[in-house]
């Protein structure tokens, strides 16, 4: 596969993985609105460059996000077309955290658990009280927690959630995205007491022996290019670059 059709299925995998709870489709982008809850649900994704006039969809694009109360934001990946970042350039679009995409074949060899004291889970959908502790743990602003639980319920592949208690107070969890072989790894959280522990490296190893389990052979994640103790553990677990995207968002 080339490195342009993995860049798109990735994206396109993505893009399944994490829905928005608005879209408009418009000539080769993707305008995404989730009421201000993740980057990537509420922000423009180009897929392909389309053949009006890139000004012109800004124009729109900004208008869009105006009339849902965000700031014009837009995500820039390979598969966005050059004259797109010249066009924010020109208009004093600012430049955000670089985040990139990796990807690991899955060695069930290397997926042994022992036993660590905590008590795991690992179940097909959301359970309340893991999103309490999730939200709790982040710490979530009360204005998201509805957008996200919107979200969690609109992905339509099969979703796998894997998290760690400490007695019954919530200590870490991560959400798994199964579609076509492949396993996405999203919401790796830590609560603050577990930090310093070890806890995202056992996270990270359980959940991809329940994406082994439901068929995956292969996974991806996001991670911001700054996260240095991120970056470290998903490397020590096989995971390398495969391209990086920006966000430019209106000043």
């Amino acid at each position: 596969m080339s490195a342009n059709d993995l860049c798109r299925l990735l994206e396109e995998l993505c893009l399944t993985a994490w829905p928005a709870l608005k879209t408009i489709h418009d000539d080769g982008w993707l305008l995404r609105f989730s009421e201000g809850h993740s980057g990537r649900s509420n922000s423009v994704t180009c897929l392909s460059a389309g053949v009006l006039p890139v000004a012109e969809k800004v124009d729109r694009a900004e208008a869009a996000y105006t009339r849902e109360g965000l700031p014009p934001r837009f995500r820039i990946t390979p598969m966005a077309p050059p004259d797109l970042t010249a066009e924010l350039d020109r208009r004093g679009y600012l430049r955000q955290e670089e985040n990139l995409v990796q990807t690991a074949g899955i060695d069930p060899t290397r997926l042994a658990v022992g036993d660590d004291g905590l008590r795991w889970r690992v179940e097909g959908g959301p359970a309340p009280d893991l999103l309490t502790g999730y939200a709790q743990a982040l710490p979530l602003p009360p204005r998201e927690e509805d957008p996200m639980r919107r979200l969690l319920a609109a992905i339509a592949v099969p979703t796998l959630y894997v998290s760690a208690w400490d007695g019954d107070r919530y200590a870490g969890s991560a959400l798994g995205v199964a579609d076509r072989g492949w396993l996405g790894i999203y919401k790796v959280l830590v609560a603050p007491g577990q930090r310093g522990r070890g806890l995202s490296r056992r996270l990270l190893t359980r959940l991809l022996a329940a994406g082994v389990q439901a068929g995956a052979t292969r996974a991806y994640l996001q991670v911001g290019g700054a996260n240095h103790p991120a970056l470290a553990t998903y490397a020590r677990a096989g995971f390398g670059t495969v391209y990086s995207y920006q966000y430019r968002q209106a000043p």
